[in-house]
């Protein structure tokens, strides 16, 4: 259903997200942008949700950072196999 509303709550404040998909999978991200604020906002000396946004956009980027260089690795890793694997079967086959 293209166009559709949700409304979600962050840092106590309503939200209306329009989404073209899951209703269920926004309101997930949502509250998983909320834990982690009100965690930031509960371990920082920031009181501004400005302050709280950022600190929040920084840690969650550092952890997709992380998790695409773990991404890499294993490609990798997968990608060497692979290679190792056709390098044996042409040397059995010869």
């Amino acid at each position: 259903m293209a166009g559709s509303i949700v409304e979600v709550q962050i840092l106590g404040r309503k939200l209306q997200l329009a989404h073209d998909g899951n209703e269920e999978y926004i309101r997930e991200i949502a509250e998983f942008v909320n834990d982690k604020m009100e965690q930031i906002q509960a371990e920082s000396q920031s009181t501004t949700t400005l302050n709280v946004a950022i600190l929040t956009a920084l840690d969650i980027a550092d952890e997709f950072f992380k998790q695409v260089g773990r991404h890499r690795e294993v490609c990798e890793k997968i990608d060497k196999s692979c290679i190792d694997l056709v390098n044996y079967i042409d040397s059995k086959l010869q």
